[in-house]
């Protein structure tokens, strides 16, 4: 949603009960755990509500009135002003509904995001307790709502991604257990899909691994796999699949063998020439991870594609991968037969 307000709607913002469209939202984001994530959608003037409704909600999806959540963000930042500046006694339940809101409205309000850490840090200062794994959670719920609905500008939001990465490091420190390829499968998959070539979300795929969260075993790789190959014009899905592979193969060598030959079979059958799968293919071949062996089937297959591919621009795209391929190659460097090693 564009931060400049079209003349219309701020001419229509002194119409309707602020506070009412404020107490609506709001209670969008009630906790409740037991629930599916939110599917939020923000609808302008081509969707017209009934007088005195903000928000049509048919189970977890939910359309909110643009007109209405103007309204509500501006009274959710008087609220929020008054709690920082002293003007109202301090209640974090309604830190946290206002900045809710607010950053519904924009994703990239960092006073609300930080003002939201500095709540849950006063909480969990206090100790560890039901009551808080609780509270860590609905905020979990809340931002995962956000990054996976129909919001352009939510999905590829770097201050709710780093926001999602902080607290998932304060999940560990208070011992709550992250789900991995859950969250793979729910947050990131959905969010990637949403906004294609999108870094911010694929970034976030990273941070699981890294962290340890996400194990770089074969049920990850089947489903990375899987994305990629349903959403085979995606480079940061086919980025992500390269990292993923380079972290599984110190323990599991016959990773890259599975990849390549999976994608090479991919590419046969639906006869795929766009860049975004040849990079992946020319970087994988190229590097450390792939043995002579399937680094020769892959110049043996590239060549055969090319010559059996009619279109110049796919010529161009299939040669230039080749190409770079060969002049790029790091042999491995083998513990046994057929089996190579990463370099430190």
């Amino acid at each position: 949603m564009s931060r400049a307000l079209e003349g219309e709607l701020a001419a229509s913002l002194k119409s309707g009960d602020p506070t009412a469209a404020y107490r609506s939202i709001s209670e969008l984001f009630v906790p409740n755990l037991d629930g599916d994530l939110l599917e939020l959608e923000i609808l302008g003037r081509s969707h017209p509500f009934p007088d005195d409704c903000y928000v049509l909600r048919d189970g977890c999806a939910a359309a909110v009135s643009k007109l209405g959540l103007v309204q509500a963000f501006l009274v959710g930042r008087k609220i929020l002003t008054g709690q920082l500046d002293g003007t109202s006694p301090r209640k974090d339940d309604e830190i946290l509904a206002a900045t809710a809101v607010m950053l519904l409205m924009d994703p990239e309000h960092l006073t609300a995001a930080n003002t939201r850490k500095r709540v849950l840090r006063g909480r969990i200062s206090r100790g560890n307790s039901p009551a808080l794994r609780s509270t860590l959670e609905a905020e979990k719920h809340f931002l995962d709502s956000l990054l996976t609905s129909r919001l352009h500008r939510h999905t590829k939001s770097p201050t709710l991604w780093a926001h999602l990465q902080w607290l998932l490091r304060e999940f560990s420190s208070v011992g709550i257990p992250i789900l991995g390829l859950p969250d793979l499968k729910r947050i990131v998959f959905v969010a990637g899909e949403r906004h294609p070539r999108n870094y911010y979300t694929w970034n976030h795929a990273r941070f699981l691994l890294r962290t340890g969260s996400l194990a770089p075993d074969e049920d990850g790789l089947m489903a990375v796999m899987k994305w990629c190959a349903q959403h085979h014009t995606d480079t940061s899905g086919w980025s992500f699949l390269y990292f993923f592979l380079s972290n599984m193969a110190p323990s599991d060598p016959e990773s890259t063998h599975k990849a390549l030959e999976g994608v090479l079979a991919l590419v046969q059958s639906l006869r795929l020439t766009n860049e975004s799968v040849w990079v992946f293919l020319r970087t994988l071949a190229a590097s450390a991870l792939t043995g002579e062996e399937d680094y020769s089937k892959f110049l043996t297959f590239s060549r055969s594609f090319i010559e059996s591919s009619k279109s110049s621009t796919d010529h161009g795209v299939l040669r230039s991968a080749l190409g770079w391929c060969e002049t790029h190659r790091t042999k491995p460097t083998p513990t046994e037969p057929g089996v190579a090693q990463i370099q430190p």
